[in-house]
């Protein structure tokens, strides 16, 4: 088990819920009412907590005895954001996120502005079936990524932008939403380093799958 460390599943499109074999490295598996009542029911996946307003919460649905019902119903935030919350009560400081893509456009998006909110405290990594995605603090050096398609996309604008590793290198550049941003760039070496000095940057990675 990976101390403090929880996967969360949220309510976008399901994951390929088959891929999840290593369930033991997470302290908590949770998921808000919707994931659970949408997707993670029909499953073999037995969450820790469900957490949420209930709204979309079926009394007459099967529970399994080992989840832990939390009702939130703080309407000013967000069932993801009370997820969260709740989850780091618990102690856990990294997430790895399911489920925040699709079904809504505006959910998705709000989910993004959540974890703006907490990145600069907590690990939230989230994931498709196409990437993974997160933001960075200033420094990142990731290893494994040889061919696979990666995209630097600025919540703020983001001065002295420098990466190595790329088909593409960037040296003290700025990104800025409605100006320049950095999509599609490949990685050509194993291990790629990013850095820049202030601002807001997402980092998506494609999937070893989707790479040609």
């Amino acid at each position: 088990m990976s101390q403090n460390k929880a996967l969360l599943f949220v309510n976008g499109d399901p994951p390929p819920l088959h891929v999840f074999c290593n369930l033991e490295k997470y302290t908590y598996i949770a998921c808000t009412d919707g994931a659970y009542h949408n997707y993670l029911s029909t499953s073999s996946i037995q969450p820790d907590f469900l957490i949420g307003d209930l709204d979309s919460y079926n009394p007459n649905g099967k529970i399994p005895p080992k989840t832990e019902i939390i009702h939130t119903p703080d309407q000013n935030k967000t069932d993801f954001e009370k997820a969260l919350l709740f989850l780091i009560s618990k102690g856990i400081t990294s997430f790895d996120v399911f489920g925040a893509t699709g079904r809504a456009s505006d959910h998705f998006l709000g989910n993004i502005s959540v974890a703006m909110q907490y990145y600069h405290q907590y690990q939230i990594t989230f994931y498709d079936n196409y990437c993974h995605f997160f933001f960075i603090k200033h420094y990142q050096k990731m290893t494994n990524v040889k061919d696979h398609i990666i995209s630097l996309i600025p919540l703020s604008k983001v001065t002295g932008l420098t990466i190595t590793g790329f088909q593409y290198p960037l040296i003290d550049q700025t990104l800025s939403l409605g100006s320049s941003i950095s999509l599609r760039n490949k990685a050509i070496s194993d291990v790629v380093t990013i850095s820049f000095k202030d601002g807001d940057l997402m980092v998506f990675i494609e999937d070893s799958k989707n790479v040609n």
